[in-house]
């Protein structure tokens, strides 16, 4: 992804922010990364499921239909899709630490020992990245490999503006940009919801809604990554919204200087595998498994279960099929 038009994306988050006096910040979303990737074919497929389903969420929450979208899919089924959708974070960190084994294990290693003694998120991700990425170097990795020249090419990419138009002709982007909104349904209620919490402030749902679906449009049509509301430490601070805007100020300058890119030479992608494995594994499966099976386990069940080994979308059309023969 272009980190210029992320950064772009990042200042949207900001702006609206400030206009709607929103504590819950937006920024790079493990699941939404996670799943888009697997769902396109393509950088242009990805970047069409993100700017389609940024417009049907803008539409869902500028009309104010969040309340009436969750009232519809349910409890159940909600829990069951985050359940998979922890399922398929799990999956992708496993599969991330095959990328570079040493530097893969530590992450694996330090990702769960660090979160084990503080269950703090912050605390893990921040150890498992920085010592993944030292054994990483000191394995005489570096700057070589295939992940660098990936590196110099997201630079290269980065570098310029170019607008990207979404494909509108494809059922199978369609479909994801459908998945993506069935996730972000569910990331935008809890996690604004955790958020506000934190903050000791009402959770505007709505607004969080079409703040996060606007600096997807404008990011992704210009080759950026998707930017999704997230639970951040901002909201312990004194004066929440400013912190959060401040979080997304400093987000954006590194991204549109370009110093995140020349970062990433050094950072193996596989360190991202422990810290998404416990995202998955420790902390979104274990009490969404519990909610989607307190009610009605068999549709908790195949709604987690179709999630798992497809996307979101197929998820909730599974459990809503399974609850309407039931």
């Amino acid at each position: 992804f272009s980190p210029v038009a992320s950064g772009i994306g990042f200042l949207v988050g900001a702006l609206g922010a400030i206009l709607w006096g929103l504590c819950t910040p937006v920024s790079f979303q493990a699941e939404t990364i996670v799943l888009v990737a697997g769902l396109g074919k393509d950088l242009k497929e990805r970047l069409s499921i993100v700017v389609i389903a940024g417009v049907i969420m803008a539409v869902v929450g500028g009309f104010g239909l969040m309340e009436a979208t969750m009232a519809f899919i349910g409890d159940t089924i909600l829990a069951g899709m985050l359940a998979g959708v922890g399922i398929i974070l799990a999956r992708s960190g496993v599969d991330l630490a095959k990328e570079h084994l040493p530097s893969g294990v530590i992450s694996f290693v330090v990702a769960i020992g660090v979160f084990a003694f503080t269950d703090n998120v912050a605390y893990m991700i921040a150890a498992s990245v920085i010592c993944a990425t030292v054994v990483y170097v000191l394995t005489g990795k570096g700057q070589a490999g295939q992940e660098t020249t990936a590196s110099l090419e997201t630079t290269k990419f980065g570098s310029k503006l170019t607008l990207h138009p979404p494909i509108l002709n494809s059922w199978h982007v369609w479909r994801g940009a459908l998945a993506v909104c069935c996730l972000q349904i569910g990331g935008n209620i809890s996690y604004g919801t955790i958020t506000a919490q934190i903050a000791n402030m009402p959770p505007p749902v709505d607004k969080l809604t079409v703040m996060s679906a606007l600096a997807d449009i404008v990011s992704a049509l210009f080759g950026g990554s998707p930017i999704e509301g997230i639970i951040s430490a901002t909201a312990a601070a004194p004066h929440p919204v400013s912190a959060a805007v401040v979080l997304m100020l400093i987000m954006a300058a590194i991204l549109i200087v370009g110093l995140l890119p020349k970062l990433a030479r050094y950072i193996p992608v596989s360190a991202a595998a422990g810290y998404l494995f416990v995202l998955g594994a420790f902390l979104v499966v274990p009490d969404n498994m519990l909610a989607a099976l307190a009610v009605d386990p068999l549709v908790g069940t195949m709604t987690a279960v179709v999630t798992a080994i497809s996307d979101p979308f197929i998820g909730m059309l599974a459990g809503l099929l399974t609850r309407f023969l039931m």
